[in-house]
């Protein structure tokens, strides 16, 4: 989900809902310059856990993926898919490089969104690529 779009949810501005996740309150991270959010955790943070529950992680139709390539995840990030190849070359997004295609573990890279932590802890070794 993009800045609007929690904008929207929790019918705030913008504005409002950048300074939210700027100050921590609604957990989100920055990719390549944009904001990205997980709704079940904005929901969770911003009214509780029943809010959440009514509303889906995925759009209809989409199931939980694990191991995805460079296009879904920029599908899943909002983000174009040279831009994600950008921030995987620089070592930003989480993911191995097998041959000449990058595969990275979508769970981790979700929860770490929804809990609004960078996508890559700094405390870990880096990841040969």
């Amino acid at each position: 989900m993009d800045l609007d779009g929690v904008a929207r949810t929790l019918a705030v501005s913008s504005v409002t809902a950048r300074r939210w996740a700027s100050d921590g309150r609604i957990p989100g991270v920055r990719i390549g310059g944009q904001w990205r959010f997980w709704a079940p955790a904005v929901l969770t943070r911003a009214v509780g856990p029943e809010a959440a529950s009514h509303v889906p992680a995925l759009p209809p139709g989409h199931a939980e993926p694990a191991i995805v390539g460079t296009a879904q995840l920029a599908e899943l990030l909002g983000i174009h898919e040279q831009t994600v190849t950008v921030l995987l070359r620089k070592g930003a997004i989480p993911a191995t490089k097998v041959g000449h295609q990058w595969r990275a573990y979508w769970p981790n890279i979700r929860d770490r969104i929804a809990a609004g932590l960078p996508l890559i802890d700094p405390t870990e070794p880096e990841a040969p690529s």
